[in-house]
């Protein structure tokens, strides 16, 4: 057991970021982007520059015209970055709780820059356009037309990017929320992650101007790859056992993700397109895990896809005849029967916290609900890339529900489902939890010590007042975090509503620790066991000693940064305008694939007639 030092240490603070921090990532915002908006006049302008020249070497290499090949690269190792960044960033804030700082915390440089760049790749791509372009462009200006890939790539960084001032604002009126699902933690991740949909829109531009071979063909199934690498970085809390959300959440999003990148990686490529996917998928999990292993803390597990790969690839195979839609339904309902299924399995010995049996019905219809909206939305993506690399079609009455009604279709489910169960329960009034504790004399070893305090560990005899409700969770736990490490375990149960927990738990020095509950109709609740006085944060201390011990929701002790005396008329304000935020992103991103595909009644123009102007 790993002693740590006896003194309590000072909490950090719970605010905002100091003055001169935000002052020194200012510098680092214009370090990046002042030379690009140079590059950017003086191509406009017609003056050659070096990072032209450069482009029109890669174009070169790949086929790919220079509006492209060089952006695509700048991109994806930006998305790298981030997302290097985001899976190391997480198991910091589960092992030792808040920051002192943004520039305090080393995993919060690789997420910064990954963004810029992100960001940078879309302007760099939109400054390099010139030559062919494609028969649908977006105007900037009188005399600078611009891809619409260009423009969702910009669009999603800029997200990304505004994220960082932003969350310092949210931090500075509500407090810190250490969760992966901030508010705007969700507009920082998912707009980096969104860059994929607008690589895979100008990847069918270039293709629609002439780029083709080998690169320009295994593109499309490696870009769903990204995109599933991307969007399953909003699992991670599951994946390192720590959900602040309803495990009928991770299930909707599962089938969400596996049936659009899998059905569209299969489209894309035919025959074994799944397998590149999840090559792209494991691969990148593999490299988000070597700085966590390499500094002892968590390494996020995963579910890995497989089964719900091997449905999709036997579906499209069988049913490939009765077209695009019909297949979308067929493999949804596939992925969220078999192949959820394969995932409960697999589950029970890669999960933090397994699948229950118990609950097994009620995961399979929401699964295959979402599985059903995430290829709809797969399949309408990948018609509208078909229709935009072909040469745009034109615009026809009524052809707007024919052409897109799966997609929307889908995309509404997805909205309703996420909707249904993202937001958490807070346990009934009465609900508690009488906690016998036992001084234990071992502990467990801890990582990366920290918080000081005198070492204590105890073991827990607990008596829920619901028995029922206990025996039917989907998980109840003995949980401790943010003290140099992160512990869970399920209760053992002894019979009459009793149980007892299977490891000490910590109760001294950073450590909070509690007793978790979890139960289908999303209620998340949380009996305290232990936790520090946080001045900082005004957030007294929580004593451990044996008696009866009221659930809580979860999130008041998870997130005890936040503060409660803001007003409610501002949390629904910052709510909304986030919200907003988020939604036009993803408008965007339909429009301009919609737009992309179709031309004006007498404009169409051939993909062939393009590539020889």
């Amino acid at each position: 057991m790993t002693l740590g030092t006896f003194a309590q240490q000072p909490s950090p603070p719970a605010g905002g970021a100091e003055i001169g921090q935000i002052a020194i990532a200012g510098l680092m915002f214009f370090a990046v982007f002042l030379p690009l908006a140079l590059f950017v006049l003086r191509e406009r302008a017609g003056h050659r520059t070096v990072v032209g020249r450069f482009a029109d070497q890669v174009a070169e290499w790949t086929g790919l015209p220079r509006w492209a090949a060089l952006p695509m690269g700048v991109a994806g190792l930006s998305g790298l970055s981030a997302l290097v960044g985001v899976y190391w960033d997480v198991p910091i804030h589960m092992e030792l709780g808040r920051d002192e700082g943004p520039l305090a915390n080393p995993s919060h440089y690789p997420i910064y820059f990954g963004l810029m760049g992100i960001f940078a790749s879309g302007v760099l791509s939109a400054g390099l356009a010139k030559g062919r372009l494609p028969a649908r462009t977006f105007p900037i200006g009188p005399y600078w037309r611009v891809p619409m890939g260009s423009v969702q790539m910009m669009a999603t960084g800029l997200v990304g990017v505004a994220g960082f001032p932003l969350d310092d604002v949210w931090h500075r009126l509500f407090g810190q929320d250490v969760t992966e699902w901030g508010p705007t933690h969700v507009l920082m991740i998912g707009g980096g992650i969104g860059v994929v949909i607008g690589l895979q829109l100008l990847l069918a531009e270039a293709r629609q101007v002439g780029a083709n071979g080998p690169l320009v063909r295994i593109l499309g199934p490696v870009l769903a790859g990204a995109w599933m690498m991307g969007a399953s970085a909003f699992l991670m809390e599951f994946d390192l056992g720590v959900p602040q959300f309803p495990m009928l959440a991770q299930v909707v999003l599962v089938g969400l993700i596996a049936g659009w990148t899998l059905l569209y990686g299969r489209l894309a490529w035919g025959p074994g397109g799944t397998l590149i996917v999840l090559a792209i998928f494991l691969a990148s999990r593999l490299l988000f895990a070597v700085i966590p292993f390499a500094a002892d803390l968590h390494v996020a597990s995963l579910l890995p896809y497989v089964a719900e790969a091997v449905v999709i690839e036997v579906v499209v195979l069988v049913a490939g005849r009765a077209g695009v839609l019909r297949s979308a339904v067929l493999a949804g309902i596939g992925v969220g029967t078999a192949g959820l299924l394969g995932e409960w399995a697999l589950s029970r010995w890669l999960s933090p916290d397994p699948w229950p049996a118990g609950q097994l019905g009620l995961f399979l219809l929401f699964g295959t609900a979402a599985a059903v909206a995430g290829c709809l939305i797969g399949a309408w993506q990948y018609q509208r890339v078909e229709d935009i690399a072909t040469g745009p079609v034109e615009r026809r009455p009524g052809g707007f529900r024919l052409r897109h009604a799966g997609g929307v279709v889908g995309a509404l489910g997805a909205v309703a489902l996420l909707s249904a169960v993202v937001v958490p329960q807070d346990p009934p009034a009465g609900l508690a939890a009488d906690v016998t504790l036992t001084e234990s004399a071992n502990g467990l070893p801890v990582s990366n010590p920290h918080g000081g305090g005198q070492p204590r560990w105890v073991d827990a005899t607990v008596r829920i007042s619901d028995p029922e409700l206990a025996e039917s969770a989907i998980w109840l736990n003995g949980f401790s975090w943010q003290g140099g490490d992160f512990f869970s375990a399920p209760l053992v149960p002894l019979g009459e509503g009793r149980y007892r927990t299977a490891e000490p738990l910590p109760v001294y020095g950073a450590w909070k620790t509690g007793i978790r509950l979890h139960t289908a109709n999303r209620m998340l609740a949380l009996a305290p066991v232990y936790a520090p006085d946080d001045p900082a944060a005004g957030a007294p201390a929580i004593e451990a000693a044996s008696g009866p011990r009221p659930f809580m929701s979860e999130i008041e002790f998870l997130q005890r940064e936040r503060k409660s005396e803001t007003p409610a008329v501002l949390w629904t304000v910052a709510y909304v305008t986030v919200g907003l935020i988020f939604a036009a992103m993803w408008l965007l991103f339909a429009w301009l694939y919609t737009a992309a595909s179709v031309v004006p009644a007498g404009r169409v123009r051939t993909a062939s007639a393009a590539a020889n102007e």
